[in-house]
Parts: structure tokens; C-alpha cells; sequence
């Protein structure tokens, strides 16, 4: 009944890469009234979404917040029982969540914890896993053959293999781990430092004992020779002057083609760690339990960063698979999951 003298609010925050993106739409009777975008950077970036975000709150007492999980301790497992001692002990401490009947949702409690306490200034009435992301984004391929499917942000990177809708294998990964490590075992690395002998410093030291006077250093001369220097002015003009010295439009130009430079370096380099990722989460998969003589053909990729073209190519040229990349406004996926929690309620 209220429902017919309030609009209904929904919030999605997406908080990735150091930012957060956030959607505010707002319906009546499910028509839609408006949509709002806004995205905050820098360390004040919490409280001015908060300050942005109370004008729409205040608006009605039928409002939704949602967030897709920004936090590294989480994955999903095959069924929602009965598994292998490996699989308990990976989920010892955290919250669980069984998604269909047919898969398990998991995330740590503790940083769940601390997601509730760091937006209790708002309220959280959902946290969404980048796997409910994929399922809904891929809802019209993850029914069909063997495959896998993939949400590429800035700061993770979740790969999951469904079958005819049933999860059969999934990981999570953070975009911080260094790359250029083994694909077998990144974790086995020791570390190790070239020693310099004290003897050899002494040696490059010069020591005032070695040094009978001063007097007799060339030096002393060379510098009473700088009088000789007829006007010093005249070397700063010719320096101001010079034809290698760049104009500030030349320097504004060259700072602006180096970044762009470092944002292809960037791009060039997370495409290829993606790259990294898949082969490695490939390569568990074959040597598990899960395979069952299945192999992967094909490769969905949901592109939230803007990246894709050279991770394709590594791809179909490395592996040998096909690959669709479609991008995936992330935000939006998070407001149509809570369209459908919220009927659920």
C-alpha cells in the first residue's frame, strides 16, 4: 500500500580503483522517474558521495542501497554441500550464501564487517558478488555449452566456468598481485640481495688524513681562474635564449603525450596480466577434480575498465580460443539485481 505514495529509490555503489561510481535511479509504480550518475575521487571521496547521496534519501522512506563487493576474501563453490576438505578450509570465517540451490556464494565475514561499519552512515540493504554480476550480465549465454566467463575492473578480475547454468569452477582475483611470477605458484618466492663488501666503500672514500696540504691541490688554482669569465649574465642570457630550451605549450605537449603513453603502458600491461590470470585459473581447472576431460572453447569477457583489445589477442593467438568482450556499465547491473532482491523482500 505505501508503495503507491512513495517512489522507490535505488542506490548502487561501485567502489574501484581508488573511486566511487555511483547510480541513483528512481521509479514509481516501476515507471521510471530519473537516473543519476556521479563519480567521486580523492580522500574525501566517501563523504562527498554521502553528502550527494542524502538529498535522494531524504526523498522517500522506500530507498535501497547497494554495493558490489570491493573486497579481495571472497569466491563461490560448486552446490551448496557436501565440500572437499580443501573447499572448507577456504571458506573457514566467512559468510555464506547459497545462490539457486545450485552454487555457494562466500565472502569474509570480517571485511563484511567492516563494509557494514564503514557505510553505516548510509545503511547497506545489499552486497552483491562480481559472480551474481556475471550471471545476471551473461544471462543469455551462461545456459548454453561449457564456457567461461569473466568481470575485468581495475581492481580485480572474476573469472567463473558455468555449464548449461550450473558454476563449475570460479576465482577472484585482485589486480595488486605482481605479475611476471611463475603460473604455478606465485607464493614460493624468495627474495634475495647482492651484498657489497665494506672493504670496497672504504676504498671509494677519500680520507682528509691522505692529504698533506691543501695548498697543493690543482683545484685551488682552477678556481682562481674564474675571474678570467668575462660577464656571467651573458651565459644566462644565451641560455634563456637557446633553441633547446622547449616553449610552455611544447612542454604542456609532451607531459600530455607521456601520460597518454603511461595509459597505454597501463592498459597494455592489466591486458596482459588478465591474460595471466585466465591461463593460470585454466590450468587448476585441468589439473582438478572439476574437469572431466572438459576443455574451454570460449571466452566471455565483461569489460568494466575499458581495456580488451590486446587481452583478446593474447587469447585467440595463445590459446586458441574465441573470445567476446562486451562492455558492462556495472553500476547498472547492480541496480537491476536489486530490482530483484527488493521484489523478493
Amino acid at each position: 500500500m505505501i508503495e503507491r505514495f512513495y517512489r522507490k529509490i535505488f542506490i548502487a555503489i561501485v567502489q574501484d580503483g581508488g573511486s566511487h561510481d555511483v547510480r541513483v535511479v528512481a521509479q514509481k509504480q516501476k515507471k521510471l522517474l530519473y537516473k543519476e550518475n556521479r563519480r567521486f575521487e580523492g580522500t574525501s571521496s566517501y563523504e562527498d558521495m554521502v553528502s550527494f547521496l542524502r538529498k535522494y534519501i531524504d526523498e522517500s522512506p522506500l530507498y535501497y542501497v547497494a554495493l558490489l563487493n570491493p573486497e579481495p576474501k571472497q569466491g563461490a563453490l560448486v552446490g551448496c554441500s557436501q565440500h572437499i576438505a580443501d573447499d572448507m578450509e577456504e571458506i573457514i570465517g566467512t559468510k555464506t550464501l547459497c545462490r539457486n540451490g545450485k552454487w555457494l556464494l562466500y565472502s569474509s565475514q570480517r571485511e563484511l564487517d567492516a563494509l557494514e561499519h564503514q557505510y553505516r552512515t548510509l545503511g547497506l540493504d545489499f552486497i552483491f558478488s562480481p559472480f551474481s554480476i556475471l550471471e545476471h550480465f551473461f544471462a543469455d549465454k551462461i545456459k548454453g555449452g561449457f564456457a567461461l566467463y569473466a568481470l575485468a575492473q581495475k581492481d580485480s578480475f572474476s573469472i567463473v566456468l558455468f555449464e548449461e547454468g550450473k558454476l563449475e569452477y570460479a576465482h577472484h582475483y585482485t589486480m595488486t598481485e605482481k605479475s611476471g611470477m611463475g603460473i604455478e605458484d606465485e607464493s614460493n618466492t624468495a627474495g634475495f640481495a647482492v651484498g657489497i663488501k665494506e672493504e670496497e666503500e672504504i676504498e671509494r672514500g677519500i680520507s682528509l688524513d691522505d692529504i698533506e696540504s691543501l695548498d697543493d691541490l690543482d683545484i685551488l688554482e682552477e678556481l682562481d681562474d674564474l675571474s678570467d669569465i668575462e660577464d656571467l649574465d651573458t651565459l644566462e642570457e644565451i641560455a634563456e635564449f637557446s633553441e633547446d630550451e622547449l616553449t610552455y605549450e611544447e612542454k604542456r605537449i609532451t607531459s600530455s603525450h607521456g601520460n597518454d603513453i603511461k595509459s597505454e603502458m597501463d592498459r597494455f600491461n592489466n591486458d596482459y596480466r588478465r591474460f595471466e590470470l585466465i591461463q593460470r585459473t585454466l590450468i587448476r581447472f585441468y589439473g582438478g577434480e572439476h574437469c572431466r576431460n572438459r576443455f574451454v572453447e570460449t571466452v566471455y569477457i565483461a569489460d568494466a575498465y575499458g581495456s580488451g583489445s590486446e587481452l583478446k589477442r593474447y587469447l585467440e593467438e595463445e590459446l586458441f580460443l574465441n573470445v567476446l568482450i562486451r562492455h558492462i556499465d556495472v553500476a547498472d547491473e547492480v541496480i537491476a539485481l536489486s530490482m530483484v532482491e527488493e521484489e523478493g523482500l
